[in-house]
């Protein structure tokens, strides 16, 4: 069992995503990249992901849709399918573990095309984020975890691919690493089974624990997958809310009530009653674990970090 997290991390006090797009090429990005990867290492997350900063789906459309990288229509070269994060990173002595969030084909379909898919376009989209996947894992990273990010299969009505499109989609990433697909429900896993490249069903059940429900552990085995468990809630909002009401109090804006909110509604006990549960569950088909989400939400590094922080004595204290 290996603690991850999904990717997305707070930008620094006044660094805005505007200031990120403008200085995305420069040392400044670079160094401010590397910075937030140490801290996720030093909260002790031994999978991390890139820091990653900018939107998820734009970050990669914006590539692909540019016609001075393209071989075709949503097609990029593969010489040109590089992610800047991961470029930033090669420089750092380090050869440990790293994961690699790609939004996923039908998210980034869904964004450009809406709900009707056709074939021939999602499969060029599908092979453009294969290159992104191939390159990353031929980088000088030791690249673990190559993690689909799929938040709007089954959780978006609209969005019914077939079994056939979801091979379509997928089965392009037959790559030397672990391929895991971020679900946000739990509703869509069975429907996975069916592809052979993936290897890893990420499932979110920190917010909704019923969520562990709608997983057969048999099935799981029987289709020789793996499954990732978050198990850390990641719904700052949500986790500040609750500190709030219990306590009278208007915690945004204090950074310090902040930290205590979060030690207070997800502090290690908790997160490690969750993984309890989740390695009592599945046993030995629980192959990675960390917060439900990403953490860009989070007012301030140092809240993800606390997070994270937790998250990691939970693990340490059930491995114990």
């Amino acid at each position: 069992m290996k603690f991850d997290d999904v990717g997305s991390f707070p930008l620094p006090e006044g660094i805005t995503r505007e200031w990120v797009k403008e200085n995305l090429n420069t040392k400044e990005y670079e160094e401010m990249v590397q910075r937030a990867f140490a801290m996720k290492l030093k909260a002790g997350v031994e999978c991390p992901n890139y820091p990653q900063f900018r939107d998820m789906n734009e970050m990669f459309l914006e590539r692909i849709k540019n016609p001075d990288l393209q071989e075709d229509a949503f097609l990029i070269r593969e010489e040109n399918a590089v992610i800047r994060e991961l470029e930033c990173l090669e420089s750092l002595n380090y050869g440990g573990s790293v994961r690699v969030c790609i939004t996923g084909p039908f998210e980034l379909y869904y964004k450009e095309f809406g709900a009707t898919i056709f074939d021939d376009v999602l499969e060029n989209i599908a092979e453009s984020l294969a290159r992104f996947a191939k390159n990353a894992v031929r980088s000088k990273l030791n690249v673990d975890c190559i993690s689909l990010d799929e938040p709007s299969l089954g959780t978006n009505p609209e969005l019914q691919p077939s079994v056939d499109q979801l091979k379509l989609a997928f089965e392009k990433f037959e790559i030397d690493a672990d391929v895991q697909i971020h679900l946000h429900s739990p509703l869509f896993y069975s429907y996975i089974l069916n592809v052979d490249s993936i290897d890893v069903i990420g499932i979110e059940t920190a917010k909704n624990p019923k969520a562990m429900d709608f997983i057969d552990v048999e099935e799981i085995e029987s289709y020789s997958k793996k499954l990732r468990i978050g198990v850390a809630r990641s719904d700052i909002d949500g986790i500040i809310a609750e500190f709030n009401s219990k306590h009278g109090v208007n915690a945004w804006g204090d950074p310090e009530l902040i930290l205590k909110a979060i030690d207070e509604i997800e502090g290690p006990e908790m997160i490690e009653k969750r993984l309890k549960n989740a390695v009592e569950r599945f046993e030995d088909v629980l192959e990675y674990t960390g917060p439900d989400c990403g953490l860009f939400s989070f007012p301030s590094q140092e809240a993800a970090m606390k997070l994270l922080e937790n998250t990691k004595k939970a693990i340490d204290s059930i491995r114990g």
